[in-house]
């Protein structure tokens, strides 16, 4: 992704989750393991059939939103759990996210 769009991803995500519309939370600071003050979340926008995943330790916030790779069942019919391939590209993404950004994320 762009680091240009990075804040732009980051505010959509701030407006969905303060809307409290149109957003399915799936994990929210879910903490890592090795360093428990780096938090993992993964939201779904139900309009635009995206997933955001967030990775912060409370000083830096990296946030990134891609395409759902799933039509059906739609986004807004995923109330009551994260579908498997929707959960595996999320946590995929997060790896990703935490191999660019760990030197950061690991700070406290």
């Amino acid at each position: 992704m762009n680091p240009n769009q990075i804040p732009e991803v980051a505010e959509r995500l701030k407006r969905l989750l303060k809307s409290k519309r149109n957003v399915i939370v799936f994990h929210i600071n879910l903490s890592d393991k090795e360093y428990p003050h780096v938090k993992c979340s993964i939201c779904g926008a139900t309009k635009t059939n995206e997933l955001f995943v967030k990775l912060t330790n409370g000083k830096v916030t990296y946030v990134e939103a891609f395409k759902s790779g799933l039509a059906c069942p739609a986004m807004a019919d995923r109330i009551f759990g994260m579908d498997v391939q929707d959960a595996n590209d999320a946590f995929a993404r997060a790896e990703q996210m935490w191999a660019k950004h760990k030197t950061e994320l690991m700070q406290k």
